[in-house]
């Protein structure tokens, strides 16, 4: 069976949020070295402090892509449609 299952908006907004994480992290890093910080390999992590809870997390991805379906495009209307980064890739 070659077809792929549709992936869950939630976890959609979860991958994209974690590449967001990422990038960020990788820009932070970039940026101390080229202002010549150098790394101490120190994370801080609170331990003190309030615990999200499973349901906060959920209402929070629930926001975002309520956002993001508002930012969506009218159909049929490539002209809105946001940047991909695919120009010169095959079928773009």
């Amino acid at each position: 069976m070659t077809d792929e299952f549709p992936v869950h908006p939630k976890h959609a907004a979860k991958d994209r949020f974690g590449k967001g994480a990422l990038h960020a992290a990788h820009d932070i890093t970039a940026a101390l070295a080229e202002a010549g910080v150098e790394d101490d390999g120190a994370v801080v992590l609170r331990t003190d402090g309030k615990r999200p809870k499973l349901a906060d997390l959920e209402k929070l991805l629930d926001d975002t892509l309520a956002e993001d379906a508002d930012d969506a495009p009218a159909p049929g209307n490539p002209e809105d449609a946001p940047e991909t980064g695919n120009r010169g890739a095959p079928g773009h």
